[in-house]
């Protein structure tokens, strides 16, 4: 097993309320994460690559656990909002920033029609805000206390992958510019980040990235991580 990556928390902060699971909840966050990672169970390298940061995503649990108000973890058979659990990463929690009517965005898909430095999820001015109410009630697109994110790479299923560097801001901290190296896993290219990024209830991010080397380009870019939320959340479908 690789060396545990840095865990980077909302706006460089230190710490963040955590409360531990108990043993049985334990047991389902062990047994389910695996399950998670089965899901590419066709590919290694990404079943590797999400169990690899299994220490970050349990330090995201017990955040998750402690912003909720101790509610019990119920992995991924949380149900209502009496439980919290998770799931992959899914478009719609991260592609609708400061949505409040319409129809919100539910795939990862787009096009880039320039090339160069530009806004890939989020922005300085709309950033991705887990304090946002969106469509309000049971939409997933209310994040507001409902929401942790931990995600530490990035994935790709273009055939060529437009993203050349990219850039992340999570609350107040401006990180380094990285270069992407993309490694191919089956059909899907994967970098892993510069650590785990950990976005507690009400934190927000975006990120910037240098589009090359051309322009129109079909891309389905996603965040790879865990959504630990309430039941009521995981289950909405829009």
């Amino acid at each position: 097993m690789a060396e545990a990556p840095p865990l980077i928390l909302t706006g460089g902060q230190t710490s963040l309320n955590q409360l531990e699971l108990t043993a049985d909840e334990l047991t389902i966050f062990n047994r389910d994460i695996r399950r998670i990672a089965e899901i590419y169970s066709l590919s290694a390298n990404l079943q590797e690559l999400l169990l690899q940061d299994r220490d970050a995503f349990l330090v995201a649990a017990k955040v998750a656990k402690a912003a909720f108000g101790g509610l019990k973890f119920a992995g991924l058979s949380a149900a209502g909002s009496a439980q919290f659990g998770f799931q992959l990463i899914r478009a719609i929690t991260i592609m609708n920033p400061g949505i409040t009517s319409g129809t919100p965005v539910l795939t990862w898909n787009r096009i880039f029609t320039s090339t160069g430095w530009q806004n890939i999820f989020g922005s300085a001015t709309n950033p991705v805000s887990l304090a946002q109410t969106g469509l309000g009630g049971v939409s997933a697109t209310n994040l507001n206390k409902r929401v942790v994110l931990a995600f530490g790479a990035l994935l790709e299923t273009a055939p060529s992958p437009p993203l050349a560097e990219y850039r992340f801001h999570v609350g107040n901290t401006d990180y380094p510019v990285q270069a992407v190296t993309w490694l191919p896993a089956t059909n899907i290219f994967y970098a892993k980040l510069m650590g785990v990024f950990l976005i507690g209830t009400n934190g927000s991010f975006y990120m910037r990235g240098n589009i090359q080397p051309s322009a129109n380009v079909q891309s389905n870019l996603q965040l790879f991580g865990l959504t630990f939320a309430t039941g009521d959340y995981l289950a909405a479908e829009t």
